[in-house]
């Protein structure tokens, strides 16, 4: 199962109930929120570190070297540090990281906008 199938509301009600000043509810609460996380078959780390989306903006760019082909396309409006960045991810080999692919997403969306006044 995803996190889409955990009730994210009812566990943060239960999760609140962590701060009562009863034992025995901390612990009923702490066990009905490892039930929860239980039977969406989800981990701690994928409900408290969810996976990134991609931007909304991106629409029929898909992979890494079809973005950097994209930003590559609108060299004119990036910066000397931003078209450097561009070209090493492009010849990077391994996955991007986080904040990597952050970057790039933003330069993406600096692309499309400058491609949106041009038109």
């Amino acid at each position: 199962m995803t996190a889409g199938g955990l009730d994210r509301d009812r566990l943060a009600r239960v999760l609140g109930m962590l701060g009562s000043a009863h034992d025995g509810e901390i612990i009923a609460a702490a066990r009905q929120a490892e039930r929860l996380r239980a039977d969406a078959g989800l981990t701690w780390t994928d409900i408290v570190i969810p996976r990134l989306s991609a931007p909304q903006r991106r629409q029929n760019v898909g992979p890494v070297a079809d973005l950097v082909a994209f930003v590559l396309e609108h060299g004119d409006t990036l910066t000397e540090w931003e078209i450097g960045f561009v070209e090493g991810v492009a010849r990077q080999r391994f996955r991007l990281s986080p904040k990597q692919r952050e970057i790039l997403d933003r330069l993406v969306q600096k692309a499309q906008r400058a491609e949106a006044r041009a038109a």
